[in-house]
């Protein structure tokens, strides 16, 4: 019986490996298109990337027939092209959010502009031109921009599901920059052996006395290292 039921799933394996997923790969086209056009290869070009190549393994192993490696190079670009959605999501809104600032405060810098200008036109006026029984009228300063919300700094970051060192690096409260990736990985060297391989639920510590010198030393490692390869640079020894 036993011997029955494993080939019956050996058959069925078979089957579904033989069947050639066009559904996924509709769904996958679907996730990177959709991350090219909300501009992921500004706001999260790393992901992106590899959400790319992937689905490109994956047209090449559909024309060959070979529909195992397909089904597994789908899954490789939807995982990253869901990240590169997320992450340019996140981006514009924070794009949209600075240009609203910019553009209140434009308009408070033409209120006074508008404000002095009436006032010195005021104070030229001759005397015998001006209404004794009117009272002068007190200029109306123009309010204050609101302060910007400072963002609160971590000495510890827990990885969640879907992360690496890039995207955490890259995150406001930890370094800001995915460049400085390296950091993270020197500070937790005895719990991660590969930069590639973290895991979720893994407490990273944060370094907060880096030099100008390290940071810049970071960046430069990051910029010549292919483990997360940065669009416009080649890895070291090409």
């Amino acid at each position: 019986m036993w011997r029955c039921l494993f080939t019956l799933a050996l058959v069925v394996s078979l089957v579904s490996c033989a069947k050639p997923p066009h559904q996924e790969m509709d769904a996958a086209e679907d996730m990177v298109k959709r991350a090219w056009e909300l501009q992921a290869m500004d706001f999260a070009p790393v992901e992106y990337q590899a959400a790319h190549t992937a689905l490109s393994d994956a047209r090449r192993s559909m024309d060959k027939a070979d529909y195992g490696d397909a089904r597994d190079s789908i899954e490789f670009a939807l995982l990253h092209a869901r990240r590169a959605v997320a992450l340019a999501e996140e981006g514009r809104a924070r794009l949209e959010q600075e240009e609203a600032e910019k553009a209140i405060l434009a308009e408070q810098a033409r209120q006074a502009e508008r404000i002095k200008t009436q006032t010195i036109k005021t104070e030229n006026k001759p005397k015998e031109q001006q209404p004794a029984s009117k009272p002068a009228v007190e200029p109306t300063p123009a309010p204050a921009p609101s302060a910007k919300p400072q963002i609160k700094l971590v000495d510890q970051y827990s990885v969640g599901e879907g992360e690496n060192l890039w995207t955490i690096s890259a995150k406001p409260q930890v370094y800001g920059e995915g460049l400085l990736w390296p950091l993270l990985y020197q500070a937790n060297r005895d719990q991660i052996k590969d930069p590639r391989q973290i895991f979720p639920g893994q407490i990273l510590g944060i370094r907060r006395d880096t030099t100008e010198a390290e940071l810049e030393e970071a960046r430069q490692k990051a910029r010549e290292s292919d483990i997360f390869p940065v669009p416009g640079t080649l890895p070291s020894g090409q």
